[in-house]
Order: C-alpha cells, then sequence, then structure tokens
C-alpha cells in the first residue's frame, strides 16, 4: 500500500508587518541580490520573545524544516548577541549539527558571535585544557565569556539541581553556578523536547520555577521548539502560574506553489509506501528490486537513509549493505549511540546512511529515498520528517538534484496497517491506498492508528517531587539561606500547586530514601537515569581511539559477537591512545570486551535473582526499590566470555529495580500499555518464582503505573 504526499508551502510574513518590526533592513541578501524572506511563525516568535509583556513560555509548533531554529535566534541576532542564549537539544548529535547550521546561517548575517557546544565530553576537554578543577569553574567560565550556548538539557538539569558544586561543610553556595547562568542569559530554548517523558517533564518544570522565583521583574523567557506540546507540560505550566502562547506554522499543500510571493517551499511531495515486518526482512524480500534500483535509476541523483529501532539491526544492516553497494561504487554510513564521532561524521557524505534515533531527531538530511520502523506514531512523525527538506545535496562543491524522485518506505505493526488500510472492527480505514493527501491528514491517521501508550501522568507525585525538594532543600543551606528565604517559601507553594502534592509531607519519605537508599535517590535526582550495567568495549570494526566503547551489557550479551578482554589490557590501549581513565565515563565497567561485530540472531538470556521471593512481605512487590544479587542466566553461558565473572561482579551491585511476578514481559507490557521498547527483563528468583524485572529509570517509571492501575504484581496483594 502506499500514499503520495503533497508539497508543503509555509505562508511568508507580510513585508509591511516586517518593515514595521523594524527587521527589513537587517535581513540578508541571498546571492540573487533578493533580501531574505521570514515566515510567518517566524514573525510571530519573534514578536512573543521580544514583547516585554509577552508571555512566559513559547512553543513554536511549526513543522520539520520550516526554521525553527532561527525564529528562536532571531532576537539575539538582531540585537548583536547582547540577548544571551542558551539553546539545549536531546543528543549530542543534534548540538553538532545544530552548530553546523548555525555557524553557516550566521555567516549570511555577518553575524558572528562566541558560541559554544557543550556535552559532558566537551566539558571534561575543557575543564583539562584550561586547568579548571571542577566542572562549575569551567561552566562559569563559559557563562562569561560566550554569546551562545548549545548544550543538552542534561547538562541544564544538572546546574539547576546544584549538582556542579562542592558539597559539605566546607562546600561552595548551592547557587555557585545556576545563579551565574540565570542571570547571564535572557532566553533558554528547548528543541525537539516533546520526545521526553514525565521524569524529564518534572525537571524542567522544576528549573523553570526556579529561575521564574529568581528573576521577578527581570525579562525571562522559555522557548520550546517542538511538533506538538505535551499536554502534561501544558497542564503543570498552568498550575504553575506561567503564561503560555502556542505558535503554529501556516501551510499550503499541493502539487504547486499558490503564490511563490507569499509561500516558500519547504517540504517535497513523495511517494510513502507502507509494510510490515522489520527492516532486515525488508532487505532480504527487496535489495535487488527496489532498494539498488532506485540508485541506479539516476545516479547519482540519489541519497538515502535507513533508520531502526536498535543499534544492533543498524550494525547488522551495514555489515549486510556494505559489501553489496561497494560492488557499484556507492558507499554505507554508520550513525548509531555505538559509533564513533568521526564515523557519524563521515556518514552523512555517504550515499546510504544506517542509523537509530541518534539522528530521527531533528538532525537536518539531504536525502530523497528513506526506509524507517517505527515504535509509535510520534517516532513515525519524527523520522518521516527527515525526508524531502532539500531538492539536492552538494558533493565535491556541485549541487546535485534530486529531481521530484522522493520516496519513503514505512514498516509498521500490523495492527497499524489494518487501522490504515482495512478499517479495524467496524471502523472505515483511515487512508485509501493509491490517494494523494496531505501531512495533516496523514498526521492523524498515524495518531489514530497507534496504540496510545501511557503517559505516567502521577510521576510527579510519586518521584519527580524529591527533585522539587532538593531545590528548596539546597535553597535552604547556610550560605544562601537568608537571601532565598522569599523564594523557597513561594516554591514550596508552587511546586505543590504544580504537582498537586504537599511538599511538607514528602520531606520524611525524601530524608529515608537520602539516608537508607541512596542508589534509588541517585536515579530519581537524575536527568534521563543512571547507568548500572556499563561494559568497556574495544570495538575491532573502527581503529585507533574510536575502538574505545562503553554500552550495555544486556544489548551487548544479547546481540555481540564477543571476546574475552583483561581488564589491564583495556586501560592500557585507553593510554596508548592518549586518554585519562576519568574521559571514559566508566568508572567500574560490569565486563570488558572485544566486540567483532553482531549476531544474524539474539542470544537468549533472562535475569536471575539470587533471591528466595517467596519469603518477601507482599508490600514489596510492585515498587521501586534498590536490590542487590541480580545475575544472568544464558541457555549457553559458554557464548557470553567471561560468565562466572561478570556475575560475581553483578550480584555484588546495588541496582534500583521492581519486580512484578505472575507477568511475563510483554502481558505487562500489554496490561500497563507501556511503549513498544520499554525495556523489562524475564527474570527467576532462587525459590524458582517467576515475573518480569525492571531496572532504573524504568523500575521508577513502572512503579507508577503499577500503582496507578491497580495491578496486582505479589499474588495477594493489590497496590493502592
Amino acid at each position: 500500500m502506499y500514499v503520495r504526499l503533497k508539497p508543503v508551502y509555509s505562508k511568508l510574513a507580510d513585508p509591511n508587518e516586517v518593515a514595521a518590526l523594524g527587521l527589513t533592513d537587517k535581513l540578508p541578501v541571498a546571492a540573487d541580490g533578493a533580501r531574505w524572506r521570514l515566515s510567518q511563525h517566524q514573525v510571530d516568535t519573534y514578536r512573543a520573545l521580544i514583547d516585554p509583556h509577552g508571555p512566559d513560555v513559547i512553543f513554536n509548533t511549526a513543522m520539520t524544516g520550516d526554521g525553527k531554529s532561527l525564529a528562536g535566534q532571531l532576537p539575539s541576532l538582531l540585537n548583536g548577541w547582547r540577548r544571551k542564549l542558551f539553546a539545549m537539544y536531546p543528543t549530542n548529535e543534534l548540538i553538532r549539527d545544530q552548530l553546523r547550521q548555525a555557524q553557516q546561517t550566521w555567516m549570511l548575517w555577518q553575524q558572528y558571535p562566541q558560541i559554544e557546544a557543550l556535552d559532558s565530553n566537551a566539558l571534561d576537554r575543557r575543564m583539562e585544557s584550561q586547568d579548571f578543577s571542577q566542572s562549575g569553574a569551567a561552566l562559569l567560565s563559559i557563562f562569561n565569556n560566550y554569546d551562545v550556548l548549545l548544550t543538552n538539557p542534561d547538562i541544564f538539569h544538572y546546574i539547576m539541581q546544584s549538582f556542579y558544586v562542592r558539597a559539605g561543610k566546607t562546600g561552595d553556595a548551592a547557587d555557585k553556578v545556576f545563579a551565574p547562568m540565570v542571570h547571564a542569559f535572557q532566553q533558554f530554548t528547548f528543541d525537539e523536547f516533546h520526545i521526553f517523558d514525565a521524569p524529564q517533564i518534572v525537571s524542567v518544570v522544576n528549573a523553570l520555577l526556579l529561575i521564574d522565583e529568581m528573576t521577578r521583574g527581570q525579562r525571562r523567557q522559555f522557548l520550546f521548539q517542538s511538533a506538538t506540546p505535551n499536554p502534561l507540560m501544558l497542564q503543570y505550566l498552568e498550575r504553575a502560574g506561567l503564561t503560555v502562547t502556542v505558535v503554529e506554522g501556516r501551510y499550503s499543500h499541493g502539487d504547486s506553489n499558490p503564490d511563490p510571493g507569499k509561500w516558500r517551499q519547504i517540504l517535497r511531495g513523495c511517494d510513502l509506501h507502507f509494510d510490515q515486518g522489520t527492516v532486515e526482512q525488508w532487505i532480504d524480500k527487496h535489495l535487488h528490486d527496489t532498494l539498488l534500483p532506485f540508485f541506479f535509476a539516476d545516479p547519482p541523483h540519489a541519497k538515502g537513509a535507513i533508520i531502526v529501532n536498535s543499534v544492533a539491526q543498524a550494525k547488522r544492516l551495514v555489515q549486510r549493505l556494505q559489501g553489496e553497494f561497494a560492488k557499484y561504487g556507492l558507499t554505507i554510513g554508520e550513525n548509531t549511540g555505538l559509533t564513533s564521532r568521526t564515523q557519524r561524521s563521515a556518514s552523512y557524505d555517504c550515499d546510504l546512511l544506517i542509523g537509530t534515533s541518534t539522528i530521527d531527531v531533528g538532525v537536518d538530511f539531504q536525502i530523497n529515498f528513506l526506509l524507517f520502523e517505527s515504535r509509535d506514531a510520534g517516532t513515525f512523525l519524527q523520522r518521516l520528517g527527515r525526508l524531502g527538506r532539500h531538492d539536492g545535496y552538494v558533493r565535491d562543491g556541485d549541487h546535485i538534484s534530486f529531481g521530484s524522485r522522493f520516496a519513503a518506505y514505512a514498516l509498521v505493526p500490523p495492527w497499524t496497517q489494518e487501522a490504515l488500510f482495512a478499517g479495524r472492527g467496524k471502523e472505515p480505514p483511515l487512508l485509501v491506498g493509491g490517494t494523494e493527501i496531505d501531512r495533516i491528514v496523514l498526521a492523524d491517521a498515524i495518531q489514530n492508528s497507534y496504540p496510545p501508550t501511557t503517559t505516567f501522568d502521577n510521576y510527579a507525585r510519586e518521584w519527580g517531587i524529591f527533585q522539587s525538594i532538593r531545590v528548596v532543600r539546597k535553597l535552604n543551606e547556610p550560605l544562601v539561606r537568608g537571601q532565598y528565604e522569599g523564594v523557597r517559601t513561594n516554591l514550596i507553594k508552587r511546586y505543590g500547586d504544580t504537582f498537586r502534592v504537599g511538599i511538607v509531607k514528602k520531606i520524611g519519605d525524601y530524608n529515608n530514601l537520602l539516608s537508607d537508599q541512596q542508589t534509588l535517590y541517585e536515579e530519581i535526582t537524575a536527568f534521563r537515569g543512571g547507568t548500572y550495567f556499563d561494559c568497556a568495549v574495544l570495538d575491532e570494526t573502527e581503529e585507533g581511539a574510536d575502538q574505545i566503547k562503553t554500552y550495555d551489557l544486556f544489548a551487548l550479551v544479547a546481540n555481540g559477537n564477543l571476546d574475552a578482554l583483561d581488564e589491564d589490557e583495556f586501560w592500557a590501549f585507553v593510554a596508548r591512545q592518549g586518554l585519562k581513565r576519568e574521559s571514559i565515563r566508566c568508572e567500574t565497567p560490569v565486563a570488558y570486551f572485544r566486540l567483532r561485530g553482531f549476531l544474524p540472531e539474539r542470544t537468549r538470556y533472562s535475569i536471575k535473582l539470587k533471591q528466595n521471593l517467596a519469603d518477601w512481605d507482599s508490600s514489596r512487590f510492585g515498587v521501586a526499590q534498590t536490590l542487590q544479587g541480580i545475575q544472568l542466566h544464558a541457555d549457553f553461558p559458554q557464548s557470553i566470555p567471561g560468565y562466572n565473572g561478570i556475575n560475581r561482579k553483578l550480584a555484588q551491585r546495588k541496582v534500583p529495580a521492581l519486580i512484578c511476578l505472575q507477568h511475563h514481559p510483554l502481558q505487562l507490557k500489554r496490561a500497563l500499555r507501556l511503549p513498544m521498547l520499554f525495556p523489562l527483563y524475564e527474570f527467576h528468583s532462587l525459590d524458582n518464582l517467576q515475573g518480569a524485572i525492571a531496572f532504573g529509570r524504568e523500575a521508577l517509571l513502572l512503579h507508577t503505573a503499577l500503582k496507578q492501575n491497580r495491578l496486582d504484581c505479589g499474588g495477594t496483594a493489590v497496590i493502592l
């Protein structure tokens, strides 16, 4: 089945409106001598950001490829960067992509701000090169010396939660880092924030309220550039008393531009094909009748991407296709969370890029072929949005046009395919195969064809509120207590109103976590969650320092072609590459491996818990807690190098976990409407009780969902 998607045109702002705002003469002149035109949503965003009585929070929901990034930069760009910008992106790959795009754009505007792109590794390098003893000192240097900071929301979270200061009686003031940041930057931009879930939403709302209280009478604004504002986020902002404006793009859909003076093309039309199964199965069937012929039809006027859900899949596809493509002088690039920066950078110039979620969020692709799978409606639309953004690409200084050839192949679950083209039950089909539709119709159909997943709305009341308490407690430390007395009082009320939970009533639970369950406390106060099963790896598919990686044990033993690696040998290799041990960001690996590639089929394993669960009180089931005694159980232990040693290390680890008896992971996912890729594992105990187990952040989320749905996880007790 397929549909034809119409091209999309964005409404340009009226030149008179642009002139009235004093922007016309500040816009750059293009190569053809014409002055730049702004889209209507860009002008609307600019007006909202510069209005002294404007909203506190702005959501720009313009379509992909319509210049949301520029919209957020305009107030700073047109003000000589006297309005400093703190911009955050959910992936480090997107930080690098935005840096590249921003530098190209600003060159046309003849604006050259001091700009810094910062992730955790870059922060470490800055500390080493400039001899900073603390991360906080390095951050303060950046705040003082740069006009634009491109970073991720993780670093923002740890700044606002006072993690970059020395604790203890001789420590720093809690606001040593976040206060200078708040006063240095006038605008905080969150890009693609819709991909985050309840824990990250709670984190950011906590931070926004603290900034709002600290800057009463001084204008600080928050811009979210997202396809769709999360309803939970909007609910929290309303309860918090923050004013919100949503800026939407204005679009025309059709085979031709209705008026080039009023509309600009942002997305090309394409044929969108639907199929079932995995990408690997699709390649088995269609490598020679679809994929390769697309590249042969009009060389070199084809460039493509394949986006899959797992690193293992991407790695296997690279192994499978590299030789086939090389026969015809075509190149394959790899871009995953386990790919070195060297390979990721080179991947964009290849004929076919194969990647995972590292590339499907916001990255600007120049492709006319796309093959992808998706785990939900949001992922589907996000990945499809990579196609049709450009009419060609540049190679060796020459522009190569795609013409009108744009094709996408989407692999969807059977029930989604059924809803789209056959109708589910007595309902009519959402789409008619072979017809031409616009992207609004497609988006509605996709949203309705995927089953809704749980949103963990009660996460704030169960766990997120402890981040709020941490903020209040930090502001009550002796060095800052006096100056933040009013802020603390207001925050206690606003946090309580926003999350519908009494902070004072939760302080006892907070103290118990801090003193008795430090591992669980650290998980709660992290942004994305901790890593408990990381392994140190030398990836033999790469060279030099690019071989050095860390990755999750469970993913490696399931999919990796592994050999044993001695601990001393790994660290000796790290030293020979001129790297410090701390730069690997894996203090205590649970295992050391040589990775020689990925297996064609998964290795089955389960989790063994070295406890007798029949002795447990029923109240311990279905709740997040700190557990010890986790081990691997494999049908063929010899397939996992160092199996016994790994299990000895695992058994010593304390990890946040949740045990649910009687339920297989797939059964539990269906019952609770958990996301498709939500990591749950089969387990059995010493006394042979079985069920599902979740670790880390997922244990907290599962706890929330179980309590909300009153699902019995222990055999007799219903969680209240």
